[in-house]
């Protein structure tokens, strides 16, 4: 083989192995199919149309704004002795082809002394939930950033009476720092399936910020939430 054969075998090898890794990080790589961006232009118009507030144990007040600081937009949420969620139904895409969740969320405050591993102090600053089921029956699993449970808990619990089931997963905690943006991942639909035994049709999503159970103050913010897949 010439040195001039070498050379074009080298840079066509170069080339295929290139493609081909460029090929497995885009194949890696879930693109998003749903997104919801607190900063955008239209975003306060948007969430008053596409987001409910549910409140709950309202012994003070639970509070969710579309905020500007800037150019940056989010969602912030304060809860005083009270807990309360903002709910979407997210649309035109199947929840099986979009198994990736991501967001960016930032604590501001945490409830004091919470602890989700324990039902009287089961408070977070923010949680954000995928679920299915009707009104008499809903299961969903949750990824908080908690205060004092350890990052890397998991764990069952249920409201309303066995109602409401989650499961629940502990991705950050009072070791981490207040006021930082934080970019998540992770395959919800994996762990849903993991918990509930099956995959859900029709899912709904939910933020929440809890401080009840201890009679403390909460507050967090999130820029944006998506779900992603092929």
């Amino acid at each position: 083989m010439t040195g001039r054969s070498r050379i074009v075998l080298f840079s066509t090898c170069c080339v295929l192995f290139l493609a081909g890794a460029l090929a497995q990080e885009e194949e890696a790589g879930a693109r998003p199919v749903w997104r919801f961006d607190f900063s955008a232009d239209d975003a306060a118009k948007r969430f008053s149309k596409e987001w409910s507030v549910e409140t709950k144990f309202m012994t003070s007040a639970a509070t969710f704004n579309v905020k500007k600081d800037g150019q940056e937009g989010f969602l912030r949420m304060d809860a005083d002795k009270a807990t309360a969620s903002v709910v979407c139904n997210p649309k035109g895409f199947k929840p099986s082809g979009a198994p990736v969740l991501r967001w960016c969320w930032r604590m501001v405050k945490l409830p004091a002394g919470a602890d989700g591993r324990f039902a009287a102090k089961d408070d977070q600053a923010i949680g954000l939930y995928v679920g299915s089921g009707g009104m008499f029956s809903k299961r969903s699993v949750s990824y908080r950033w908690d205060t004092e449970t350890p990052v890397g808990s998991d764990g069952n619990c249920a409201y309303g009476g066995g109602t409401i089931k989650v499961k629940w997963f502990t991705l950050r905690n009072k070791a981490d720092k207040a006021g930082e943006w934080i970019v998540e991942e992770r395959n919800w639909l994996e762990d849903y399936k993991k918990a509930w035994g099956e995959a859900p049709g029709e899912i709904y999503l939910s933020i929440a910020c809890n401080s009840q159970y201890t009679g403390t103050d909460a507050a967090a913010e999130i820029k944006w939430v998506e779900f992603a897949g092929e």
